[in-house]
């Protein structure tokens, strides 16, 4: 039987021990018989999809199969490997707080115009990412003041996705506090990813 593989793609300014939760969704993969690949994206200040597409391909982690999660500008990479022709298929997709422009970002204290230029593509290509993985779940707050809510839900139902509310969850990041999320792993079971 072939092990299976989970990977965690934190967001800007992340790392593996950024947010509780993802230790905690880590930690339920693990205890599932998963390998685990949470690495530290270099320069996550500034993402740039050339720079993590080359880091991850040539991390010699075998993403074939695995379930890939992404939160924030995580998510935003996710979905640009999947259109990558390198990239292999995988089992399911995980797409945390969605990050797909920078319309909402010019009130955060924390922004600086330019950090988001390499990281954006002009247009996802729905048709190829929806034949790369057999499942999406969306997991999103409906007070998300970075990424907006509705776009999520939107691109979810092009890719054919579940999508996960989380009543004033925020961008699901450190100021929400948010240690667990048990309506996701609630249905990863159920469609038989985690046991």
């Amino acid at each position: 039987m072939r092990k299976r593989r989970a990977a965690l793609l934190h967001g800007t300014d992340g790392g593996p021990n950024e947010l509780r939760w993802q230790g905690w969704l880590a930690r339920q993969f693990q205890e599932s018989g998963y390998d685990v690949y949470f690495p530290q994206l270099p320069d996550s200040h500034t993402p740039n999809l050339k720079t993590y597409d080359q880091f991850l391909k040539n991390s010699g982690w075998d993403f074939s199969d695995s379930v890939l999660i992404g939160h924030s500008s995580g998510a935003t990479t996710t979905l640009h490997l999947l259109q990558q022709d390198w990239f292999p298929h995988v089992r399911a997709v995980v797409l945390v707080g969605t990050f797909l422009n920078e319309r909402l970002l010019s009130a955060a204290s924390w922004y600086v115009q330019g950090q988001f230029d390499d990281l954006f593509v002009e247009e996802f290509d729905v048709i190829n990412i929806k034949s790369k993985a057999d499942a999406f779940y969306f997991v999103h707050g409906d007070n998300d003041p970075y990424c907006d809510y509705d776009e999520a839900k939107v691109l979810c139902a092009k890719l054919g996705g579940l999508f996960i509310t989380m009543r004033g969850g925020g961008h699901i990041a450190k100021t929400a506090n948010i240690a667990q999320l048990p309506g996701l792993v609630k249905r990863l079971k159920a469609d038989e990813i985690l046991n």
